[in-house]
């Protein structure tokens, strides 16, 4: 972020906490339709219109460092392959042999020199996806191997993170992601590493789980300590992007600002956590709030110096969603003393939080202490959300819930579900389904 925008970001904060009701003008919202949650017409335009036209993550560059290096991505519901080809760039195809449909990849990570179909071992290029050869090919009569390639998906790479899209009529990623690739640039996600994968399946819709990270207003009521919580919604502020995607700023609450040494919510300065190794770009606004980032549509991603989640969100089918919470951090592990100094900054320590509770441990967690306890803390903090979604599931399908009211601080989900309905196609959604199209004027661009 430049400093126009971290100072831009600070007056909005002033202007949440000191106003009495939402800005002059600002658009009334009409309850969303709850059938947008729980009928098979609304997930079936999803399935058909949605999730075959955006940019979703897949993996990291790292994750297939050499040439032939691949992986299987399922998330998609669809079976694909990211593999690095002989010209060392990413390409992503359709895990299908054009014989007979079997897989030509069967195993979920590995390194190959071409894709061998098992069935027939009907063998292809991990380059182009070519089909270069078929056993007894003298008996396809007319055979052109050259319309019976890999079906490839675009497949574009943003700061090491791999994403992969089946439209291939759809804007770059860079269009995509519009101003978040600058305003996160600051993470250096280049250098970053893959410090621990999380996953949960939750008996809700998928859009139910993402809209619980769109909003804070939940925060003081089921992620508060002993009455005390860590941030004060009253003063956060909501930046609308292009594409659905948004940003949401919090500052700390009085107690939090305390123990970090701040005076007051705006009092900014260059904290370092001690045990982690500190991304020294990050400015001082991400390391005094909390800073979260959405990017249309399943991927949300809170923000902190020493390393930070993309928590997304798959459909698994219209009322159960798998969450997938990756952490990322820097490469080389701090020492044990104090943490680095800063050319350009005070530098300020605060103590790492300890764990509330010991999560579950998953097999093949490498994590130092520290990062240790940060998982088992954010854990914590997944499953109160978690413990909220199931119900709230067998509560939209009650006939008692008329719609589903939404007020100023949770626009950045009426903001989603306009996207929602544009990327469908408005005309194709039923009226009794639709949002209004309401907050253009509040995008920046």
């Amino acid at each position: 972020m430049d400093n126009d925008l971290v100072e831009r970001l600070r007056t909005e904060m002033r202007y949440e906490f000191e106003r009495t009701a939402p800005p002059d003008g600002f658009p009334a919202f009409h309850d969303i339709p709850v059938g947008r949650h729980i009928s098979d017409e609304f997930w079936d335009l999803e399935q058909a219109h949605l999730w075959p036209k955006v940019w979703v993550l897949a993996g990291r560059s790292e994750d297939i460092p050499g040439v032939g290096d691949y992986f299987l991505f399922d998330d998609l519901r669809q079976p694909i392959i990211v593999v690095r080809g002989k010209d060392a760039v990413v390409r992503a195809f359709y895990n299908t042999c054009q014989h007979r449909g079997a897989p030509v990849v069967r195993e979920q990570v590995g390194s190959a020199r071409a894709f061998r179909c098992q069935y027939h071992s009907w063998t292809y290029d991990i380059s182009s996806g070519a089909l270069i050869n078929v056993p007894d090919e003298r008996d396809f009569v007319g055979l052109d191997k050259a319309e019976r390639c890999l079906q490839t998906l675009r497949c574009e790479v943003w700061d090491n993170w791999i994403f992969v899209n089946q439209d291939h009529e759809a804007p770059s990623l860079a269009d995509w992601l519009g101003p978040i690739a600058p305003q996160l640039a600051e993470l250096q996600g280049t250098s970053l590493r893959t410090i621990a994968r999380r996953s949960e399946v939750v008996a809700c819709n998928w859009k139910i789980t993402a809209e619980a990270f769109l909003e804070v207003y939940h925060f003081r009521h089921i992620h508060s300590r002993n009455g005390d919580t860590l941030l004060d919604n009253r003063g956060a502020t909501m930046g609308l992007l292009p594409n659905g995607s948004s940003r949401m700023i919090t500052p700390f609450s009085k107690s939090a600002c305390a123990a970090f040494g701040m005076d007051d919510w705006d009092d900014w300065q260059h904290v370092v956590t001690p045990g982690f190794a500190d991304i020294a770009t990050v400015n001082d606004m991400i390391r005094c709030t909390s800073s979260a980032y959405s990017l249309f549509p399943n991927l949300i991603t809170p923000l902190a110096a020493y390393g930070f989640p993309f928590i997304t969100f798959w459909p698994i089918d219209k009322r159960t969603t798998r969450i997938t919470w990756t952490h990322y951090a820097p490469n080389s592990a701090p020492p044990n003393s104090a943490p680095p100094n800063s050319a350009d900054h005070d530098c300020k320590t605060v103590p790492s939080a300890d764990s509330e509770s010991a999560a579950e441990r998953r097999a093949g967690d490498v994590l130092t202490p520290a990062w240790q306890r940060r998982m088992d803390t954010f854990d914590q903090i997944m499953a109160e959300d978690f413990a909220n979604l199931a119900p709230m599931q067998r509560s939209l399908e009650s006939p008692a819930m008329r719609g589903i009211p939404i007020n100023y601080q949770e626009r950045r989900i009426w903001h989603f579900h306009e996207q929602l309905d544009r990327m469908i196609g408005i005309e194709r959604v039923p009226p009794e389904l639709r949002v209004a199209q309401l907050l253009d004027r509040y995008v920046e661009r």
